[in-house]
């Protein structure tokens, strides 16, 4: 039997006490038999209302004693004891015994507390405004004393532990069910404001159900030189604290957005902020190339290296994202084990995800694709995760409309407006850069110079309408033929160039022979194919970009005087 404290509060002895399990006195200490007034014959062998101890002590104490009879479990129950000293207040906690040489039998374990409701009179029932106030008030709040015990605790701070007010008087702050950090934490603000007389806050964060729930302990010293007792309060401050986070990640997403990052880019950091916000497991940002159907644009965490990203994916009717895609509007998901199963659910399923949520990306009055989250935790997301998915979102289609928009006046600016090809800006760049590639890993590129031959004649015959739709469909057939990789430009009126990399002259002239014959194939009002004539080089005879294409030039005014519709080489 270990000691407990008594009223004296130093070197006495423990109030202790076994009942059998009709409830008969077995044993008591000399504390115990001092504390009822009672010698040992007059209590032994007797329950306590045989013994005459007054009905407000024997009532509540026999029905916590038959409680822990019949279910074997420790119950804890207060006392006001009348003495002849005068009122005293016990904690009693009645432990049942184990074993079978001791079956229905209860220890009783006594700690006089009378000093401690003195204290929590004094500073609470004293003053009945103040403890109306403590006792209605939202957030919990304790009353801890000198030896960092629990005197006092209100109701909202019993709700919040779902442990009784008495389960936790005489506890210690560290008993109060926080985490172990958060616990240590706060017994040093408690220490340090009774050695101080500061008041002191701190923030922390405990797990629940819904997430983290972030707190702030606020530890106020009573007034005056003893301070004999600190009030600690707590306030849930997981509102502020996500909204504090949310406007922080928005406005990192937001500087990437207006700095005119590319789509790639933005699709990274929105992916990445919108996990850690909502505390998925991933984030994925996806291009609708159909209902059914998206290209992943970005992803947090992102794929490891060297894996392979599929560059589409099927979007089921079940998840989050198939659903927005169907319907252009925000969805959620909360349990995809309860989802009639396909194939993309149960990759989904395979990879750990238990529920998702996805908000529409629309721009220029289109759905262009979705943001999406995934969490390992069925029912993760809810309202509030809708909202501030949704903010990310309105950034994400700010980025992409921006991004788009940027793209398209890229293309305008280097392509030409009648054929659809690249345009003289766009080709010049283009072989600046092929020619500093081929030089640098030793690559053969040709150039072709093609001019349609006695084209004016088109135009003073049938008009420049009728000249214009011809150049459209020369521009339409040369793109038709050249290669991926190869660049078709129109330059002039009439006068185009291709870029062949990796093709030597012989390769090159082979290419324009075939585009010379799909050329006088045209049959247009007025028109019975298209002629040509072209000059073609490559880097064996050319140092650079410039020659090479004044000597492709050469080549191209050779032809022409040689009778046209054919090809020269330097």
């Amino acid at each position: 039997m270990t000691s407990t404290e008594t009223a004296a509060g130093g070197g006495e002895q423990p109030i202790v006490m076994e009942v059998d399990g009709e409830l008969r006195h077995l044993a008591a200490s000399d504390a115990a038999l001092a504390m009822v007034g009672l010698p040992a014959e007059a209590l032994l062998g007797r329950t306590a209302r045989e013994a005459g101890l007054p009905p407000e002590v024997v009532v509540p104490l026999e029905t916590a004693l038959r409680r822990a009879v019949e279910t074997g479990e420790e119950q804890q129950i207060e006392l006001e004891m009348p003495t002849v000293e005068g009122l005293r207040w016990l904690h009693l906690r009645l432990v049942p015994r184990r074993g079978a040489r001791a079956p229905g039998r209860v220890e009783l374990l006594a700690t006089d507390i009378t000093a401690r409701k003195h204290a929590e009179l004094r500073l609470s029932a004293g003053n009945a405004a103040f403890r109306a106030l403590v006792e209605d008030s939202p957030d919990p709040i304790a009353l801890i004393d000198a030896l960092q015990r629990i005197v006092f605790v209100n109701t909202a701070l019993a709700r919040a532990t779902e442990r009784e007010p008495a389960a936790l008087i005489g506890r210690g702050v560290g008993e109060l069910g926080l985490p172990p950090e958060a616990a240590s934490r706060l017994e040093r603000a408690v220490a340090d404001a009774f050695a101080t007389g500061d008041r002191l806050a701190l923030d922390f964060s405990v797990p629940s159900a819904e997430g983290p729930r972030w707190l702030t302990g606020r530890v106020l010293p009573e007034p005056g030189a003893d301070r004999g007792h600190v009030v600690v309060s707590f306030t849930d401050i997981t509102e502020r604290v996500n909204r504090e986070a949310e406007q922080a990640a928005l406005r990192r997403v937001a500087t990437v957005v207006a700095r005119e990052a590319d789509l790639e880019e933005i699709g990274r950091v929105v992916a990445q902020e919108t996990a850690i916000l909502l505390d998925a497991e991933g984030s994925a940002v996806y291009r609708f190339r159909s209902h059914t159907e998206a290209t992943p644009i970005a992803a947090h965490p992102p794929a490891a290296p060297g894996a392979a990203v599929p560059e589409v994916v099927v979007l089921s009717d079940g998840s989050a994202t198939g659903r927005t895609a169907r319907s252009g509007a925000a969805a959620r998901v909360d349990d995809y084990g309860l989802v009639t199963a396909d194939d993309s659910i149960s990759e989904v399923l395979e990879a750990g995800l238990r529920s998702g949520i996805s908000a529409p990306l629309w721009t220029r009055g289109h759905l262009w694709g979705a943001l999406a989250a995934g969490s390992a935790r069925p029912h993760a997301f809810n309202a509030a995760d809708e909202r501030r998915l949704a903010a990310f979102a309105e950034l994400a289609t700010i980025a992409v409309s921006n991004a788009e928009t940027r793209a398209e006046l890229d293309r305008l600016i280097a392509t030409d407006p009648l054929t659809g090809l690249a345009n003289r800006r766009a080709f010049t760049a283009r072989l600046n850069g092929e020619v500093q590639r081929a030089r640098r890993h030793g690559h053969m590129l040709a150039l072709a110079i093609i001019d349609l031959d006695d084209f004016k004649t088109v135009n003073d015959t049938l008009g420049h309408q009728a000249g214009d739709a011809v150049l459209a469909e020369v521009g339409r057939r040369l793109l038709g033929t050249c290669r991926a990789g190869e660049l078709v430009a129109r330059i002039g009126g009439e006068e185009f160039a291709w870029v062949l990399p990796q093709i030597d002259t012989a390769g090159a002239i082979r290419a324009v022979e075939r585009a010379r014959e799909e050329l006088a194939l045209i049959r247009m009002d007025g028109v019975d194919g298209v002629r040509c004539s072209a000059g073609v080089c490559d880097m064996s005879s050319a140092g650079d970009a410039e020659e090479l294409q004044r000597l492709a030039d050469r080549a191209l005014y050779s032809a022409k005087r040689a009778g046209r519709d054919r090809v020269h080489a330097a």
